[in-house]
């Protein structure tokens, strides 16, 4: 029994040596988990306090808001923020975000390089099959105040158009935007051939914006961005077998010309 009791009781002893132990063992003072500064050392910057003594404080910066945009930005990896994100590689202004399609950051040289450069829409008086064929009275009845209705998916009007074989001879301003592919691109959906001539409403709907779309492409500089022209361009709409639809960025007017008429310029769109 004596024995017994002895075990029991130097157990217990040693429990609670070991407890005593445990708790008086010091913790870090604020110093050494990084709390070096006062409040003063931290105006205008995030302010973290010690547990153990809240005189003694560390700081960082707090975060710099990115710059917005006026219009939503379309990057290379397919994401679209207003953020000017750095780190991203911008490739387009979305101009309609119902039908998610965003316009170049430049025009289109006859190559498909990015760059400014007059030309035409065809070589050839040929009528492109399946293509609608859109009257006056189509594009110019209610101008600005009635919406475009014929011709207006420019994917598949320029698809129609490269199509079109030896008839219509060479259609430089669709295969110059078939050719393009905007550095940055990391993503299938805006490499080669997958840009195409805008419509006429696709380039009506980026003149109704144009202010902020200049705008955006003014914060956009660095990476290439530039305005439109105050000019003619090309859209994929077509008139007849000789004429085809092209859109003024200076003052909105809708107009026609000769296929063959190498005046107007150039802007990329692309379906996102």
């Amino acid at each position: 029994m004596k024995m017994s009791l002895c075990v029991s009781v130097f157990c217990c002893t040693a429990s609670y040596a070991i407890m005593v132990q445990a708790a008086c063992v010091l913790a870090p003072d604020c110093t050494s988990l990084g709390y070096k500064m006062t409040a003063a050392d931290c105006e205008g910057k995030i302010t973290v306090k010690c547990p153990t003594d809240t005189s003694k404080v560390f700081c960082k910066k707090a975060a710099v808001p990115r710059p917005q945009a006026e219009l939503p930005i379309l990057y290379g990896d397919g994401t679209v923020s207003k953020e000017i994100i750095t780190e991203k590689t911008p490739i387009g202004v979305v101009f309609d975000t119902t039908s998610r399609l965003a316009v170049a950051l430049t025009d289109v040289k006859k190559d498909g390089t990015a760059g400014s450069e007059k030309m035409a829409w065809a070589s050839n008086s040929y009528d492109i099959p399946s293509l609608s064929n859109c009257s006056t009275s189509d594009i110019l009845t209610g101008i600005r105040s009635t919406p475009i209705t014929c011709g207006t998916d420019g994917r598949s009007n320029t698809r129609l158009i490269l199509s079109c074989g030896s008839n219509c001879g060479s259609t430089p301003a669709a295969t110059a935007i078939n050719n393009y592919q905007p550095s940055g691109c990391t993503k299938d959906f805006c490499k080669r051939n997958r840009w195409f001539l805008p419509s006429m409403r696709d380039l009506q709907n980026i003149y109704d914006i144009k202010n902020n779309l200049t705008a955006t492409l003014t914060l956009l500089s660095n990476s290439n961005a530039v305005a439109l022209k105050d000019t003619y361009y090309w859209s994929s709409t077509e008139l007849s077998n000789t004429y085809a639809w092209h859109f003024s960025m200076n003052n909105g007017s809708r107009g026609n010309t000769f296929k063959d008429d190498y005046n107007p310029y150039v802007r990329p769109v692309i379906a996102y």
